[in-house]
């Protein structure tokens, strides 16, 4: 795929098309915004670009290497995904600093993307930093990020950063329509997506509209009769798979607070991140205060934290709902 086609982000597919065309692309890049499909999708396609048999200064997206780069198995594009619930460390950058010197196996260049960046460790940082330094002509660092001013400043120096701003529902909608979706589930899809083409165009949206539904029964028994949802939780905790589906619960647990704050606040209804449960919305916020709305997008800030550092997840659930009772009952 050319870089032109990666749909939207107009002024970074600019950007990145007159450095490769000048020959003047920097060795270390960092890609921030909350876009965080759109800019994996970016990266790999620049690295298709650095490695196409058909083309100089962009990715044709048909030959053996960029085809190779797109099915995961080129040996000289690299990625680094941080595993759940850890830090990229010191090994695993050490690990890359041979191969940065080396000359790439098949392609013209060695591509390294680096996903969730802010989360290395200050050593992993420091290594890094003593590759990007003193970089080879054919080695390329790609770093991305939601949370760019957690990256150590040494390494964002050396960096030529590119902000992938959020994508306009109304942009995503439109494309979402123009694939034949109905107008109703291309609105709703373009508010879950979060200003993401990619994520839109991607996520296994019949599953994700389960879960959210699972999720805010859930929310109506927390709400509603709080002992019926500490039970089904704790039943639920014994599943191996909880911590993970857990944390899902709580993402869409912050959008229900957030709705609920919205509409008792007499916001824009336009606004809300789940229109289609209006109704219900409604109906619990004529019974809360905007005090335990806040308090609880607070908590699940907060259990969604802890989950993210491996605490136990059945004693955060425990912490959730007892300090969300205690502020129901004043």
């Amino acid at each position: 795929m050319p870089l032109a086609d990666v749909y939207a982000h107009e002024e970074v597919k600019k950007a990145l098309l007159t450095c490769l065309a000048s020959g003047r692309l920097p060795n270390s890049l960092l890609f921030y915004g909350q876009d965080e499909p759109g800019m994996k999708k970016t990266a790999l396609v620049l690295a298709q670009a650095l490695n196409c048999l058909r083309l100089k200064n962009d990715a044709c997206g048909a030959c053996a290497s960029c085809r190779a780069i797109s099915h995961g198995n080129f040996p000289d594009v690299i990625t680094l995904t941080l595993k759940e619930g850890s830090v990229l460390k010191v090994g695993s950058l050490d690990d890359l600093r041979p191969l940065a010197i080396r000359k790439p196996m098949m392609g013209r260049n060695r591509v390294f993307i680096i996903e969730e960046a802010e989360d290395m460790s200050l050593k992993a940082a420091n290594s890094l930093l003593k590759t990007l330094e003193e970089p080879s002509p054919f080695s390329y660092f790609i770093l991305i990020s939601s949370q760019p001013d957690l990256i150590p400043a040494t390494i964002r120096s050396r960096c030529r950063s590119f902000g992938f701003k959020p994508i306009s529902r109304e942009i995503i909608e439109d494309k979402l329509m123009a694939l034949g979706y109905e107008p109703k589930q291309a609105r709703l899809i373009s508010i879950l997506a979060e200003g993401s083409l990619e994520r839109a165009l991607t996520e296994d949206w019949e599953k994700i509209m389960s879960n959210r539904q699972q999720a805010w029964q859930y929310f109506y028994f927390l709400m509603t009769e709080g002992n019926s949802f500490l039970t089904r939780m704790l039943a639920a905790s014994r599943n191996p798979d909880f911590k993970k589906d857990f944390e899902e619960i709580m993402r869409h647990f912050l959008t229900f607070f957030r709705d609920l704050l919205l509409l008792k606040e007499k916001g824009k209804e336009e606004l809300l991140f789940n229109p289609d449960l209006d109704d219900g919305m409604k109906t619990l916020s004529s019974a809360i205060t905007s005090q335990l709305c806040l308090r609880g997008i607070e908590l699940a800030e907060e259990v969604l934290s802890g989950l993210d550092r491996n605490l136990n997840a059945r004693l955060l659930v425990l912490y959730f709902y007892t300090q969300l009772r205690r502020e129901q009952n004043g």
